[in-house]
């Protein structure tokens, strides 16, 4: 009788990973009988499952990676278990072990897939850096590798064939190659329409191939695709063979949350697919008793089973069928307009918000959609959001818009060839606060604020105390002093929540407020066009009396030998702040006498750096006496206010002809440093996203050079593997955008669409509104995914 997935009943959950678990495996045998399970996870660690009865208990975890794990496979030979990562290295351990007994180093990005290799102790893997590697590790522990190179993108499938003494590599330029020992390329296969994602070899030489097209392409040894099989209907990510019921049976995973079974030969689907309470099903493998092994988005390895004995009691069915079920509903049910299954699940409160007050829908497995707010270092529950769906001023009293309740809801005309732009405003809320949200969320012209905040206050009915502001309880995270606002000494901040540290005001302004031509006209809403973009970005606000302050309080703390200076030289320097300063030697040579201070003091002075480099002239004359920069750059591997200062100088220098020549004359060794950086504040953030933009910028406005062009998307990867920020990820997909329109733009795109983790995101972007500032970055985003 043909073996059929309807059988199959769920058997156990195996609970312990707090992030998507993005591998599993079969693993050796356990000391009791049966088999191990093993599982890689986002959260970085590698959990071994021992078999206890019929359930599992874990036994180790392993996280020796410093990124998230990508494949796990067990080398049966050697008993090795071999754990790929996104940190570029592969952690080769022995069954009973619990540290490496060896790393392999030497791919230039995420390692994605593992397979064994023709020879004894040998691998190989494959890695967005579009290469495959085939490593040999000796006896003595010497390592030895041959490079397969000729993909286009990145590799995201290997496989060996044995009986052929070859080996077979699938990757994100949809494309098939098989090589000898030797790492020569014999065969190209050509028939996926979108990215090889896995890749299984089967009888009589044949091979089993699946992709990002949904579909299952069955080459026999001739290399001639001779069957489709086709059931998925998003992403396949990952096949298995299931040898326990034969030899032609493959189990396949992905993206439509489910795992189906197929016999290859006839083509046939076995049975109706088994639905998963998550939207990816990232991984599968088989064990010898003919279980089924996945690995889920929602942090849950399950194993599933034929074998009345091995499945779950009632109870556990009767709750993996509940969940199920709920997950279905979620697949059409809408908030507001937002599909459930859009929003992000439970995990997602385990990454910090951006600021405070930032609020997060999260849908939760038994299908309640909750309310949560970041307050204090923490998501706090607000409460379940209901009512949403349906609701009409009639039956709650309030608006709605984008499943929340207003008080008011305003059509804005600002175009004649577009529809009105809805303006929700609560009564209490402060009017320029919800029209500066309103700016960022349509990308207006900052120069609108003054005229839609009076807009609010004329049309709400808000009493004239709602209107004013102040600045109590506020102190700088730098200098402890209060906001300031350039060009006015009493003037309260009507800004977002991004603040400048000295001066309190917007990071998403960047240029002075009452100057039209700071405003990009591609922010304006009515232009399609979010790149290429060709104004630089400049960081130019400053309260000069605050960083003097700033500068004597440090000054005072110093001794003589320290570099404690008369307040002449302060006054000295604090001219370097004007906008159009005259070039006095005395300036610079204090300048750089203050760049001497300790590295705890130094930030307000590196601040005075910022803003004079925009300056050509002085630029020119900094480095010509100086060669400043060398001075500066280690303070990217500082603290981080140093490090804010150092990015913001770097982005206002590229602003001019003298400054793009010096940094790109250096790049290399900048990128690296900046790429160092891993956390850090939104304006921080922002200001490495400016950096790399203002990069792109000169590459698109001159003729582009690929090697800046290369080393500036890597770190633009780098930046957005960590970055939270909204108008960092703003920034850098407009960065991206630029140079996806110069003459190096298809090798630029290959290397964006080669990481997964920045193609989720930004499909991730362009699909589950987070917050006000959403907008724009959906609207960026899905005119980088019409590129790609």
């Amino acid at each position: 009788m043909e073996p059929t997935l309807d059988n199959y009943k769920i058997s156990c959950e195996l609970l312990g990973h707090s992030l998507d678990v993005r591998a599993v495996a079969a693993g050796g045998n356990a000391p009791g009988g049966g088999q191990l399970i093993l599982s890689g996870s986002r959260d970085k660690s590698t959990k071994l499952w021992k078999p206890i009865g019929n359930d599992y208990i874990e036994s180790v975890t392993l996280q020796d990676h410093k990124n998230f794990i990508s494949y796990i496979y067990y080398l049966e030979s050697e008993q090795w278990i071999c754990t790929a990562s996104n940190d570029a290295t592969i952690c080769i351990y022995r069954q009973e072990g619990f540290v490496p007994l060896i790393t392999l180093k030497g791919h230039e990005s995420t390692v994605c897939t593992l397979a064994a290799g023709l020879k004894s102790r040998s691998l190989i893997s494959g890695s967005w850096d579009k290469t495959a590697r085939v490593w040999t590790i000796s006896e003595t522990g010497d390592v030895t590798f041959v490079t397969l190179q000729g993909h286009e993108a990145a590799v995201w499938a290997v496989a060996t064939m044995h009986t052929q003494q070859k080996y077979v590599t699938g990757g994100a330029d949809k494309c098939i190659y098989y090589w000898n020992a030797q790492g020569e390329k014999l065969r190209l296969l050509k028939g996926h329409t979108d990215c090889v994602r896995g890749l299984v070899p089967l009888p009589a030489n044949s091979l089993l191939s699946c992709g990002n097209d949904a579909v299952l392409r069955f080459w026999n040894e001739d290399g001639e695709c001779v069957r489709e099989l086709s059931g998925h209907t998003n992403y396949i990510y990952a096949m298995a063979r299931n040898q326990a019921l034969g030899e032609h049976i493959v189990v396949s995973c992905g993206e439509d949350s489910t795992l189906r079974m197929w016999n290859v030969i006839t083509g046939d689907e076995l049975g109706a697919p088994i639905l998963h309470p998550a939207i990816s099903v990232w991984s599968v493998a088989c064990l010898q008793n003919g279980d089924i092994v996945t690995g889920c988005s929602d942090g849950v390895v399950r194993v599933f089973s034929q074998e009345p004995t091995r499945q779950a009691a009632e109870t556990l069915r009767r709750a993996f069928d509940l969940a199920v079920a709920t997950h279905k509903s979620q697949l059409t049910e809408e908030i507001g307009g937002v599909k459930k299954t859009d929003l992000a699940g439970p995990e997602s409160l385990l990454t910090n918000g951006t600021r405070e007050g930032q609020t997060k829908m999260v849908r939760h497995v038994d299908g309640s959609v909750k309310c949560y707010v970041w307050e204090l270092g923490k998501w706090s529950l607000v409460g379940d959001v209901t009512g949403a769906t349906g609701g009409t001023q009639a039956n709650s009293g309030k608006k709605l818009h984008e499943g929340k309740e207003y008080d008011y809801v305003f059509n804005v005309d600002i175009s004649d060839t577009e529809p009105p732009i809805k303006l929700p405003y609560n009564r209490g809320e402060d009017p320029w606060q919800a029209a500066q949200q309103f700016i960022h969320r349509n990308n207006l012209p900052q120069a609108y604020l003054d005229q839609v905040a009076n807009f609010i206050v004329k049309n709400s009915e808000n009493p004239p105390a709602a209107v004013t502001q102040t600045t109590t309880g506020y102190q700088d995270p730098f200098t402890g002093g209060s906001r300031y606002v350039p060009g006015s000494s009493n003037s309260s901040v009507r800004g977002s929540g991004n603040m400048d540290p000295f001066t309190g005001a917007s990071s998403y302004s960047t240029a002075n407020s009452n100057t039209q031509s700071s405003v990009d006209v591609n922010f304006v809403r009515g232009s399609d066009k979010h790149f290429p973009v060709s104004t630089y970005r400049t960081f130019d606000t400053c309260d000069a009396n605050k960083v003097l302050e700033k500068m004597k309080e440090f000054n005072n703390k110093l001794t003589s030998a320290e570099g404690k200076v008369g307040d002449e030289v302060l006054l000295a320097v604090i001219r370097l702040t004007d906008k159009s300063p005259e070039l006095e030697p005395t300036a610079l040579e204090a300048l750089m006498m203050l760049l001497k201070w300790p590295a705890s003091m130094l930030f307000p002075v590196l601040d005075i750096l910022r803003l004079a480099v925009r300056h050509e002239a002085v630029f020119s004359l900094l480095h010509n006496s100086h060669n400043f920069l060398n001075g500066v750059l280690p303070h990217l591997d500082g603290t981080a206010a140093n490090q804010l200062m150092v990015c913001r100088c770097l982005a206002n220098a590229l602003t001019h002809t003298v400054g793009r020549q010096q940094i790109e004359a250096q790049l290399p060794q900048i990128i690296e440093l900046v790429s160092c950086i891993r956390a850090g504040s939104p304006n921080l953030q922002i200001a490495i996203a400016t950096f790399y933009l203002n990069l792109t910028i000169s590459q698109t406005l001159g003729a582009a050079r690929p090697d800046v062009c290369h080393v500036t998307t890597s770190g633009i990867v780098e930046l957005l593997k960590w970055a939270k920020d909204l108008e960092a990820w703003y920034r850098s997909m407009q960065a991206i955008g630029n140079l996806t329109t110069t003459q190096c733009g298809q090798e630029t795109i290959a290397q964006i669409v080669s990481v997964d983790y920045v193609m989720d995101k930004l499909r991730e972007l362009t699909n589950t509104p987070q917050d006000e500032n959403f907008t724009k970055v959906n609207l960026v985003g899905q005119a980088l995914l019409a590129v790609f």
